[in-house]
């Protein structure tokens, strides 16, 4: 079992203490960015790929990355949040809701705790955006919650690709604070006061994506995937401004910059999955060949729960839900009008 040490670069006074939520691609990764301006601690829900992470610095799934020594890594969720002055939720959307209750049942934060999401989804039985669970199982952190979201594969940021991202959230000071702490080398951060629109525009993306992803498997060309990206984009941004968001974050890093990344590149485990649909294989096939978790999978059936909800005509997002569900993958064509 790996415990959470002391580490040197801990003793300075002038650095924030960050509680890094999420030992995945991406958590690691925002460590590694946080270590240069904030004392971090990682917490991992799995003790043997803690231990793990703890002893090599090393994730399976970034060749050539190592986490800096600075960077206290363990299990224990209490040790990870003591004296936490912001937590870092970069976690799979059903690991969210736990996750936070673990903080709440455990953890002794601070009335000046800060709480940033990373994470993309929604969840499934209450609709519910990974910043609003945050807010709903950790009440202290009402009004205190942003989300850092757009177009960011974890091994690009960690090769120092240039990225840019937003933050969602309150404007003001704090929201200054925050973009300070995380830009940095290639990074850089955009505010933007839409955090619903932001988290919903980062869920909804993964599923087009796999629409485009299909489109690649079905040998379909550049044409018939911009029709998908236009009409995906206002399908999502048809959800958003019935959810209550803003009307112009889908052309933002959050909404149309995350699709064109998540749509396009080999990168995108959503892409692949839909690829692997458009080639013929089954959704349980396709998933076995991508080893890491494929987000646009549960984000199609709460895509679909929205539409319904909020009584949005969203063809292509029932398209792209069937397929991924068993039905025939050109589905997709027929949603955009082809035959």
């Amino acid at each position: 079992m790996v415990y959470f040490k002391k580490h040197i670069s801990n003793t300075n006074p002038h650095r924030p203490q960050v509680a890094v939520l999420g030992g995945g691609m991406w958590g690691v990764v925002l460590a590694q960015q946080l270590s240069a301006k904030a004392r971090v601690r990682l917490w991992e829900f799995v003790p043997s790929l803690a231990d793990a992470l703890a002893k090599t610095r090393r994730h399976a799934h970034i060749p050539g990355f190592r986490l800096d020594d600075r960077i206290a890594v363990g299990h224990d969720i209490a040790a990870a949040c003591a004296d936490a002055e912001i937590l870092l939720f970069v976690l799979p959307s059903h690991a969210m809701a736990g996750t936070a209750r673990a903080v709440r049942a455990k953890a002794r934060l601070s009335p000046r705790t800060l709480a940033v999401n990373a994470s993309k989804g929604v969840e499934q039985r209450t609709l519910a955006t990974m910043g609003d669970i945050v807010a709903r199982e950790i009440p202290s952190l009402r009004g205190k919650v942003w989300t850092l979201t757009g177009p960011s594969f974890a091994r690009e940021v960690a090769r120092g690709v240039p990225t840019g991202l937003m933050l969602g959230g309150p404007s003001g000071r704090r929201s200054r604070s925050l973009i300070a702490l995380f830009e940095g080398a290639a990074l850089r951060v955009q505010p933007w006061p839409d955090r619903v629109g932001v988290e919903l525009g980062g869920s909804l993306k993964n599923v087009i994506a796999i629409g485009a992803g299909i489109l690649d498997g079905l040998g379909a060309g550049a044409n018939t995937k911009a029709a998908l990206l236009v009409r995906g984009l206002s399908e999502m941004g048809a959800i958003i401004r019935a959810r209550g968001g803003r009307a112009d974050t889908i052309y933002g890093l959050a909404g149309l910059g995350d699709l064109i990344a998540t749509g396009t590149s080999p990168e995108s485990r959503n892409r692949a999955f839909g690829e692997k649909l458009g080639r013929g294989l089954s959704p349980r096939e396709a998933l076995k060949q991508i080893p890491t978790v494929v987000e646009g999978v549960e984000a199609t059936d709460s895509a679909r729960s929205l539409a319904r909800r909020y009584k949005v005509r969203t063809p292509l997002l029932d398209a792209i839900f069937a397929a991924a569900g068993g039905e025939p993958a050109r589905g997709v064509l027929t949603a955009l009008g082809f035959r």
